[in-house]
């Protein structure tokens, strides 16, 4: 069974001549243990796909499915509570907390939800295989771009998602970093048992890749 399912997904702004259509029938499908790849250049419609498969917006019609429940017409309290217990985002900002050390940001999750984060030894063993855990007290400023992004990954897999969804996760990185980015995805995924989707037009991640669905005007392709 698909831990997260898009069912003939459509996405409208505006009305009249100004309309645009940003996702046209869109289907598409992760399992658990899979990374897998959204790819396609600026203004395909990869923004619009990773906002609402992350219950941020919904769509205009068609089915969003995370473990066989839709959650297209889900309330503000109940989006709010999946995006905190299920899903984890990896945005292109990294959107580190930047008044807080590393060990603080965890702490800062602790406090928005309280059960079944990652017990202190999961987390250990966490910040030793993203290679951080010399960082804890550092701030956001203080770490290369690297660095910052293997912290953001460490905060989003705190609170022990089911989803992990990342943004353009490699736009910053050389060619070394990207290698060791993309395998990192890919222990994620099988060690750790996530479905892992990467939004992004960076073909080095390629080889990491499960499944490649390819975005164009709104469409979607699966590749692989």
């Amino acid at each position: 069974m698909a831990v997260i399912e898009l069912k003939d997904v459509k996405k409208v702004y505006g009305k009249g001549e100004a309309q645009v259509v940003a996702l046209k029938d869109i289907n598409f499908k992760a399992d658990k243990g899979e990374v897998v790849l959204i790819m396609g250049p600026s203004g395909a419609g990869k923004s619009t796909f990773l906002t609402i498969a992350g219950s941020l917006q919904k769509p205009t019609s068609g089915q969003v499915l995370i473990n066989d429940a839709d959650i297209s017409d889900f309330s503000a309290k109940k989006s709010n509570e999946l995006r905190l217990g299920k899903i984890g985002f990896v945005l292109q900002a990294y959107n580190l907390v930047p008044f807080l050390t590393v060990n603080e940001q965890f702490t800062l999750v602790d406090k928005v939800k309280k059960q079944n984060n990652l017990s202190k030894a999961e987390l250990q063993d966490l910040l030793k295989q993203l290679g951080i855990t010399k960082l804890l007290r550092k701030y956001p400023g203080e770490l290369s771009g690297g660095q910052q992004q293997r912290a953001a990954i460490a905060r989003a897999l705190y609170a022990n998602p089911e989803i992990l969804l990342a943004d353009e996760p490699t736009a910053l990185l050389d060619t070394q970093n990207v290698e060791e980015v993309g395998q990192l995805f890919k222990d994620l995924a099988k060690k750790r048992d996530k479905a892992v989707m990467l939004v992004t037009h960076d073909p080095r991640l390629e080889k990491y890749a499960d499944h490649i669905y390819e975005m164009m005007d709104g469409t979607m392709t699966k590749k692989k």
